[in-house]
């Protein structure tokens, strides 16, 4: 599994504007990758981006491999990108996931239960974008 930090904004935005039928409503989906961006702009926002990815796997990947180990034999896992929603504290408040698969839909209920360092500002958005290798 490869977990990149880096997200592509124009791809993001073709991909968010296309889907309709998604769990996550569109707007929060555009709102949450703006908010990413912005936070991205700083040097305290770029800091704790990569912070935060390598806490995410230190901490958490853990809890995600019941979500791979629930998937029928030979199911491949699709990449998909994770909103995360922080409290000042660090707590995860919100985690909104694209596309939805099985695998993102328990990613996202696992990861509700996350705490990550004490992020810059409250209501501060992560994206981490999951891609597994085979």
């Amino acid at each position: 599994m490869k977990c990149s930090r880096k997200f592509a904004s124009c791809l993001a935005v073709g991909l968010l504007l296309t889907s309709l039928s998604q769990a996550a409503d569109k707007k929060q989906l555009e709102a949450a990758l703006a908010a990413v961006n912005e936070n991205l702009k700083t040097p305290a926002g770029k800091q704790y981006d990569e912070q935060a990815g390598k806490e995410l796997m230190e901490k958490y990947l853990s809890t995600l491999k019941p979500c791979k180990q629930s998937l029928p034999a030979g199911t491949s896992i699709d990449p998909f990108d994770m909103f995360l929603k922080l409290k000042s504290d660090g707590q995860v408040n919100e985690v909104l996931v694209y596309p939805e698969s099985q695998y993102a839909v328990c990613a996202r209920t696992k990861l509700l239960a996350a705490k990550f360092s004490t992020p810059p500002h409250e209501d501060y958005w992560i994206n981490v974008h999951m891609t597994f290798k085979h």
